[in-house]
């Protein structure tokens, strides 16, 4: 299992970093390529955000020493917490301050 979180990780790790160097480029290149929030819009973070945590998680709590039984629920559970925060966050939004 150690196998899928580490292939999940590395194929989250590139699209982080596809998604920022396409995300730079459009923004120096007057929207050429596309952006990547335009292309693929929140579903597409939310994936990228899922594969991410989903690796780190599960290699973190196989080599914590959890069992397997309890390293995939709880890479489970950082996918699903990290997919729902990408999904719901929106970068051209201000941040509040009180």
């Amino acid at each position: 299992m150690n196998g899928a979180f580490g292939i999940s990780l590395v194929i989250g790790i590139i699209g982080l970093i596809a998604w920022i160097l396409v995300g730079g480029f459009s923004e120096a290149n007057d929207g050429r390529p596309i952006h990547p929030d335009e292309r693929f819009g929140a579903r597409g973070r939310a994936i990228v955000a899922g594969l991410t945590a989903f690796g780190i998680g599960g290699l973190s709590a196989s080599y914590g020493g959890w069992p397997m039984a309890a390293s995939v629920p709880a890479a489970v559970v950082a996918a699903v917490v990290f997919g729902i925060y990408a999904y719901r966050f929106n970068p051209g939004d201000e941040p509040e301050t009180n």
